[in-house]
């Protein structure tokens, strides 16, 4: 998608983030809606992750706008050595656009350039037809696996897997 870039996600995304989210949005990245504290508590916290860190985390933007957001994570509960959750969002008045694909892309080429990361994980609740599309469109492939929801243990999701290397 044509002027869509990510940068670390930090402190000034968090008004636009807070305006941005929906129900849906926070049940599948924190379980809940953001509250203005616990962001701006996160956000601080991210701004000072280090981009080859563990932990990495990015907000999209088109034309300065944040439109959405993902990461990659390489430590996470059920990885293996070399997996790495690769998780992606949009904003609620952004979607339909093809912006999860193209955030999701971006993912996977930071993924791929990164030698330490051999497959990235997916875990999608199987409601979210936005998200499954995603997948299934940068050629992940579901295990059948059920694990628990990352940010709600009392939900389930599928693991899906898309190798890069």
């Amino acid at each position: 998608m044509s002027g869509l870039r990510l940068e670390p996600l930090g402190p000034q995304h968090g008004l636009a983030l807070l305006a941005g989210q929906d129900e849906q949005l926070a049940r599948e990245i924190i379980g809940g809606r953001w509250e203005p504290d616990a962001l701006a508590d996160f956000l601080d916290r991210a701004s000072r992750w280090r981009a080859d860190g563990p932990v990495r985390e990015y907000a999209a933007l088109v034309d300065g706008e944040l439109v959405g957001g993902g990461g990659l994570h390489l430590l996470a509960p059920g990885l293996a050595r070399g997996e790495t959750a690769l998780n992606y969002w949009v904003l609620q008045g952004c979607r339909g656009r093809g912006l999860g694909h193209a955030i999701a892309a971006l993912l996977v080429a930071q993924a791929r350039a990164d030698a330490g990361i051999a497959r990235l994980v997916l875990r999608i609740a199987p409601g979210n037809a936005g998200s499954l599309a995603v997948a299934r469109g940068l050629g992940a492939q579901s295990t059948g696996a059920v694990e628990r929801h990352p940010a709600d243990g009392r939900r389930a999701v599928e693991r899906w897997e898309l190798g890069v290397r």
